[in-house]
This record gives structure tokens, C-alpha cells and sequence, in this order.
């Protein structure tokens, strides 16, 4: 009896440890006009963002490459859904663009009165490298 009590545990440890699926987060960027957004894991193949892009990724943090020496870097918890809106601006001729994280209602609200236009649906991961898997206009 205890033999096969003590089996039956190993196999259900087992079978938990090899089952788990990585958890994917997802990040929601918003921007208008369009624009590439460059990361360390797809430095060759930037993400296209334009008013409404999703990217799936099982990382644990985000690189984002800003100019030529500098990479900023946003930790991410898995299973957590993150949004980004870019915001262009001009006062007195100078236009200014501003990348700030929103809100679930904020992000979908400015999508739907400014028209979603093209939605993109990219997955990241580190084994496979960026993949688009959906886009409509």
C-alpha cells in the first residue's frame, strides 16, 4: 500500500512539473502616427505599433532599445496585462512624443474615438524570437 501511495505522488509530481506552460503577458501599445519599437530580443526585426498592437511575450522584462548605446528595461510579472500609449504633442511649432503606461478604459476609449486602424498581434520569446500572428486592417 505504501509502495504504490509513494508511486502514485512521483507520478503526480511528475506530470506537474512537466505540464506547466509558460505564463505570457501582454502589452498593449497605442500609438498614433505609426512607429517601430525596437527590443534586445528582436533587435533585427523591430515591432510595428500603430493605434493598436498587442504583443504576447513569456519574459520576465522587456528591453527596449532607445538609441544607440542605451536600452531601458520594464520588468514584467507574468500572467499581468500592461498598456502603453504614445502621445504626440506641439506647442509654439515643436512636436514632442511621450510613451506613458494607461489604463485598461483609457487605452481602449482613445482607441475607439480616434478609429483602432491597423491591429497587430506579435508573440516574443526568447527561444523563438518575434512572431506576427495576426493583422487586419
Amino acid at each position: 500500500m505504501k509502495t504504490s501511495f509513494l508511486i502514485l505522488i512521483n507520478l503526480l509530481l511528475i506530470s506537474t512539473a512537466f505540464g506547466q506552460k509558460k505564463t505570457v503577458t501582454k502589452l498593449y501599445f497605442y500609438c498614433d502616427p505609426a512607429t517601430e519599437l525596437s527590443t534586445v530580443s528582436n533587435s533585427g526585426n523591430p515591432i510595428k505599433i500603430n493605434r493598436c498592437t498587442l504583443v504576447e511575450t513569456t519574459l520576465d522584462s522587456l528591453g527596449l532599445k532607445i538609441f544607440k548605446n542605451k536600452t531601458i528595461y520594464i520588468p514584467l510579472k507574468p500572467g499581468e496585462t500592461y498598456y502603453f500609449r504614445r502621445i504626440i504633442s506641439s506647442h509654439a511649432g515643436l512636436a514632442t512624443a511621450t510613451l506613458s503606461a494607461c489604463s485598461e478604459e483609457d487605452f481602449w476609449l482613445n482607441g475607439y474615438f480616434s478609429g483602432m486602424g491597423t491591429y497587430r498581434h506579435y508573440s516574443l520569446d526568447r527561444d523563438t524570437g518575434l512572431k506576427l500572428l495576426a493583422e487586419e486592417k
